[in-house]
């Protein structure tokens, strides 16, 4: 990074601070994500987070329930987070990407095969700009939907009048 410059929480950033940049969808926002947000932490100074757009997410995944305005205003609320971008992340994470915000490196989830990541990450891989973390297998988006879909096939789900 050069200069310093204040993030969204308004605290002003030194020149020698490195910056790691994650890449998410964070849909239905839950403790695997918190648990990414804490290992990509670990490994800089900084995070800053890059929500990808409905409609790119919508091309690898099912389309995520909440809007992206949605989606970063939660990611926003995590203490391991220092700053989200306001536009929706490239669908592929680049050098040139990382250089104009200011991060040293990307990092991901091991839940991607070393040839997914390969396919995402093409550009920054030669260059040693991408980091995995070990994903949280115990808890995603699809299996909190799963759940809500076998209580309501359960009727264990009812609106209430209020």
């Amino acid at each position: 990074m050069h200069g310093s410059y204040s993030n969204t929480r308004g605290a002003r950033m030194k020149d020698k601070e490195v910056w790691v940049y994650a890449d998410a969808v964070c849909d239905l926002f839950h403790p695997g994500h918190i648990e990414f947000f804490r290992q990509a932490r670990r490994l800089a100074d900084r995070l800053v987070v890059g929500l990808v757009s409905d409609a790119d997410a919508a091309t690898y995944k099912p389309a995520p329930i909440m809007t992206h305005t949605e989606r970063v205003a939660v990611v926003r609320s995590c203490r391991f987070v220092d700053r989200v971008l306001d536009d929706p992340a490239p669908l592929f994470c680049t050098i040139q990407f990382l250089d104009s915000i200011g991060a040293a490196f990307a990092c991901h989830g091991d839940d991607f095969p070393p040839a997914e990541i390969a396919h995402w990450y093409a550009d920054l891989i030669p260059s040693g700009r991408i980091k995995v973390v070990p994903y949280t297998r115990t808890i995603s988006s699809r299996q909190i939907i799963d759940r809500v879909v076998a209580r309501l096939a359960a009727g264990g789900l009812r609106s209430r009048a209020r």
